[in-house]
């Protein structure tokens, strides 16, 4: 310990070290995760569209399901559990001002494919689901329960199943190889690796939620400035390499993909939170949590509007995609004073 270092110091700095070093190997191990989940999609045949928005967007979502259902569970934070889901949704879309920049003139939404837009389209039901049920709850007005989950639960697992199911029908096949796709390896070995990375960002997103429990208890933040801005950020950065590194292969659409598709797989943890909870969990959501998923909700409608304007242009930064991040900025701010 440094001379005039208190111990309480010393141990916020240490936190801070842990988050740090967590942070790091989750991103790493979900990317390779992404990697051999993009190998696994082009055996199968699938469009470029669908492999972001189902194999790449599961793997790197993972760390969001797996930190989100321990803060709940093993630590009973919610505002942790659920700010993470939120926050990593806001932050997934402010990404998108970064591939739009890199993508060079142009706009990256204006060229999303119809899949992409079916999916961003799906988010925003989802979230208009959440935010009515939410709202509903904290006026009194229960609903149904099964098995701890609320019929808003029940809804959005069935809403996410048939949107897959819908988009799979939409989309058509793309032949396009990515970088590093076309491996030779035996289709077991390349399953026995996406398995291994996803037990190990199994145990790294619990030590993710571990260490978010510590900084609430150690420093002045709040649980839904923490699992907002701090666990949503950490667990994305996954989705911000994947998104950039399928950008860098020439495939905007893929990396729209995968933001919109993880988006879409981060609101249906809600079910499963219901289940660790034992009752529906919007109906526990604090002003923090619920403004959260209201500032989620408005840039999802931002980046659908975007992507139904087919109109290019020839700026890096585009209306669309400045507005998304600046209001997310601005709602990240408001989160730190409500929470």
């Amino acid at each position: 310990m440094g001379r005039g270092q208190s111990p309480k110091a010393t141990n916020i700095t240490m936190i801070w070290i842990e988050f740090l070093i967590c942070s790091a190997l989750l991103t790493y191990f979900a990317y390779n995760l992404g990697k051999e989940g993009v190998i696994l999609s082009r055996r199968t045949g699938m469009s470029e569209g669908l492999v972001g928005m189902f194999f790449l967007a599961i793997a790197t979502s993972f760390p969001e399901i797996v930190t989100g259902c321990a803060a709940v569970f093993s630590f009973g934070k919610i505002g942790l559990g659920y700010g993470d889901i939120a926050g990593s949704i806001i932050v997934n879309l402010m990404i998108l001002v970064g591939l739009d920049y890199f993508l060079g003139r142009g706009r990256i939404l204006a060229r999303v494919s119809r899949v992409n837009r079916l999916t961003g389209v799906f988010v925003v039901v989802l979230l208009v689901m959440v935010l009515a049920s939410t709202l509903a709850r904290r006026a009194g007005y229960g609903g149904f329960v099964f098995k701890g989950m609320g019929a808003e639960g029940i809804l959005v697992g069935v809403f996410y199943i048939a949107s897959l199911e819908f988009i799979r029908r939409k989309s058509t096949p793309d032949d396009t190889p990515l970088e590093n796709a076309a491996r030779s390896e035996p289709f077991w070995e390349i399953w026995a690796k996406f398995v291994f990375f996803l037990a190990i960002v199994m145990v790294l997103g619990f030590w993710m939620a571990k260490v978010g429990d510590k900084i609430v208890n150690s420093t002045p933040l709040s649980e839904t400035f923490t699992g907002t801005l701090l666990l949503g950020f950490a667990t994305s950065l996954p989705e911000i390499i994947v998104s950039f590194a399928a950008l860098k292969a020439a495939s905007a659409d893929m990396a729209v993909g995968n933001i919109l598709g993880s988006n879409l797989l981060d609101i249906c943890i809600v079910p499963i939170l219901d289940v660790l909870t034992g009752s529906p969990i919007l109906g526990a959501l604090a002003p923090g949590q619920v403004a959260a998923t209201g500032i989620a909700l408005l840039l999802s409608i931002i980046a659908v509007a975007g992507m139904l304007h087919r109109r290019d242009t020839a700026r890096r930064i585009n209306f669309d995609t400045g507005l998304i991040f600046v209001v997310g900025l601005v709602g990240f701010v408001l989160l730190y004073f409500v929470g």
